[in-house]
């Protein structure tokens, strides 16, 4: 393989495929990228065996054919430090020859053929959505999911698509993200599927690198997803999800609106004030206003009062106020309606129409 290309946009690609690569295994392979001509594209392709990827760059130039399997870490280090410009690939045996602005590095491999096969995209029974609102709906559900294993299928986001809509939904046991979109869905897919965090985490990169609908294809035990070119591949989490509905509470509590922005800098301050032991704020409710505090013996106290539209029986409801900040950050801006139906029950953030964050309270007495 010889090939002349671009740094910046090999660097790109680089960039985008090492997020899959891993660094906790003990086989090198994993940890490597591989480089191979397609017509007169650069595909660059890494995985960990439970998500891959492949990103096709341009070139200047293709002068000979052929593949090569670099270490990750190396290549991505290398191509962040080089300047700006033309950079040359030259293949010989398994190890590559990387020159360019009087610079020439030579980085040993392996065999092509020790790499893992990532499985193509085949255009029939997928459906299709806009880029921006895929990566919307996993910056909005990801970061509720479960971080331990013991919750295995709560490590995953829920993507349900049927007839004209989807819908994602992350929980953890004490916390829901749940949003849903409109698809085009012209194969009529019927689908219920867990997808890892890693994999879905990609899908918002993927997403900024993509001018056009995303297309995306759920088999039984993976799903495999394509942009202009990106090719995407991720193992799907076997098991039940949680009923994620009997967690919504019925619209009969209490409501307040508040700016998303205002809130979110009052429960940053109140939370200086806590500890780890103590990882709690409350939620005074007052008509025209709520009052955030927090108190912590040997620490002091605090007390922020906002005005909100709220016009219901007085209240104290206790939050995390981590679990609370990662809702109002995934909505950034504008109005956000909670609605409390007691202390001891579920409270409900909404924004928009579409979107909706579910936090267990905690019990004041306990705290």
């Amino acid at each position: 393989m010889k090939v002349l290309c671009s740094n910046s946009k090999l660097h790109e690609g680089l960039q985008l495929v090492g997020n899959v690569v891993t660094t906790s295994t003990t086989k090198p392979i994993l940890q490597a990228i591989k480089l191979e001509t397609v017509n007169d594209m650069l595909e660059i392709s890494g995985t960990d065996l439970e998500v891959g990827m492949k990103c096709l760059v341009e070139t200047e130039k293709v002068m000979k054919s052929g593949s090569v399997v670099l270490p990750g870490g190396r290549v991505m280090g290398l191509f962040r430090e080089w300047t700006e410009g033309k950079v040359q690939l030259e293949v010989q045996d398994n190890s590559c020859r990387i020159s360019g602005e009087g610079c020439d590095f030579k980085l040993l491999g392996y065999a092509p053929d020790e790499f893992p096969t990532i499985p193509s995209f085949t255009e029939k029974g997928h459906f299709e959505i806009d880029s921006g609102k895929i990566g919307e709906m996993v910056r909005k559900t990801v970061f509720a999911c479960a971080s331990e294993r013991l919750r295995h299928t709560m490590t995953g986001v829920l993507m349900e698509v049927k007839g004209d809509v989807i819908k994602m939904v992350a929980t953890d046991g004490r916390r829901m993200a749940y949003i849903k979109e409109k698809v085009v869905n012209k194969d009529k897919i019927s689908r219920n599927s867990i997808i890892p965090a890693k994999g879905v985490q990609q899908l918002p990169k993927i997403a900024a690198h993509s001018s056009e609908p995303m297309k995306i294809r759920l088999e039984d035990t993976h799903m495999v997803v394509k942009t202009e070119k990106i090719t995407l591949y991720s193992q799907l989490i076997e098991g039940q999800y949680p009923n994620y509905e009997e967690a919504i509470p019925k619209e009969d509590g209490e409501k307040l609106e508040v700016d998303t922005e205002i809130l979110s800098g009052a429960v940053r301050r109140a939370a200086f004030l806590t500890t780890e032991e103590r990882h709690v704020i409350r939620f005074k409710l007052r008509k025209g206003k709520v009052i955030v505090s927090a108190e912590t013996p040997d620490i002091g106290n605090a007390e922020i009062e906002i005005s909100v539209d709220y016009s219901g029986v007085e209240m104290e409801v206790g939050l995390n106020p981590d679990f609370l900040l990662d809702g109002l950050k995934a909505v950034g801006k504008g109005p956000v309606r909670f609605m409390f139906k007691d202390p001891n029950t579920a409270a409900t953030m909404r924004a928009g129409k579409e979107y909706l964050y579910v936090l267990m309270p905690i019990r004041l007495a306990e705290a």
